[in-house]
């Protein structure tokens, strides 16, 4: 591995790596080396133009004819299994947007081909990085709410909605469930983080304004193994709105965000006690996105421990496919039965 900074490319220059060059591109802990898309617009080429950073048409050329130490997908999520497997096998770290995949199958095999070459494999999760996320959390795992009751996630903005129809992520086959790929993948992330393994899944998709194939409402209830029940809501067609409460019998905590992390806001922090006390506190914007591939990059050295463990990667696409199946059959599944 390369001294200094932690050399990077990334792969894909639509939205999000474009957001993603954006960010990193003034890091003081990684290096974009190289962008790669076969078919980039005008805007990225005058911005990588202006940062002296190539843009190669594909993978195979950023690796072999640039000093790359990790590399970065932000491509179609049917994608991701075989460049994940390409780059493991070609002993580089990989940090892969969200959703890793979408089956548990392939999740298992990301997993297994990375630890194999010995590499570390990253995941868009940054709202773990937000300070009022990383605070409910501690609330819950320290027992400050008391013995959980039950829990609600919310995630829902309109970014999406002016796709065309014809949008891969308007297509079920490669975002199904209407906003669990976009949005609802960071809520179930949330649960897992703060309620460990869901052993029952009940879900529904709506068709209500958009005209996507995937739909562009989904609700799914989740049955931890450990008893707690939560629900989490995405919609694809109103104005942001994010919150995420959890209910205990000592006290409930609220999570409302009005930022997202290409966009910034505040965050508040609701605590409400028995005793009829309510405690608030606001979070200003940080950027999440810099902060997770960074403590990648870091990690990927050995400087320190990643934030996500390998079952937590594998649980959420386990979940994200349970929903699919359970909107599509409108019966309960079970992650754990998945093959």
């Amino acid at each position: 591995m390369s001294k200094g900074k932690f050399k990077i490319c990334i792969v894909g220059l639509g939205w999000w790596g474009k957001v993603m060059v954006t960010r990193l591109c003034e890091s003081n802990v990684v290096e974009i080396t190289a962008l790669v898309d076969p078919y980039p617009d005008t805007e990225i080429t005058q911005r990588a133009a202006s940062l002296h950073i190539d843009i190669v048409p594909d993978l195979d050329t950023a690796i072999l004819s640039h000093e790359v130490d990790g590399v970065i997908l932000c491509t179609p999520n049917l994608l991701h299994l075989s460049q994940v497997e390409f780059l493991a096998s070609n002993g580089k770290h990989v940090y892969c947007e969200k959703p890793l995949c979408l089956t548990k199958a392939d999740a298992e095999r990301m997993v297994a081909s990375c630890n194999r070459a010995g590499v570390l494999l990253g995941v868009g999760h940054e709202r773990r990085y937000e300070p009022a996320w990383s605070k409910l959390r501690e609330l819950v795992v320290n027992g400050d709410l008391g013995t959980i009751m039950y829990a609600e996630g919310h995630f829902s903005h309109d970014k999406l909605s002016g796709l065309s129809t014809d949008n891969w992520r308007a297509d079920p086959a490669v975002a199904p469930a209407a906003g669990m790929t976009g949005m609802g993948v960071h809520l179930t992330d949330l649960m897992l983080w703060m309620f460990g393994p869901v052993d029952l899944v009940f879900s529904g998709v709506s068709h209500r304004k958009l005209e996507f194939a995937t739909g562009d409402v989904v609700s799914a209830s989740l049955h931890h193994t450990n008893g707690v029940k939560c629900q989490i809501t995405a919609l694809l067609k109103t104005p942001h709105y994010q919150r995420v409460t959890v209910w205990g019998d000592r006290a409930w905590a609220e999570v409302v965000d009005s930022s997202h992390p290409d966009t910034p806001g505040t965050s508040k922090l609701i605590i409400s006690h028995s005793d009829g006390s309510i405690d608030t506190e606001e979070y200003q914007w940080v950027d999440t996105v810099s902060a997770n591939v960074e403590s990648f990059a870091l990690s990927a050295q050995g400087k320190q421990s990643y934030l996500f463990a390998d079952s937590e990667k594998i649980d959420n696409v386990a979940l994200l496919e349970a929903i699919k199946i359970s909107s599509t059959l409108g019966e309960p599944v079970r992650p754990e039965t998945l093959d």
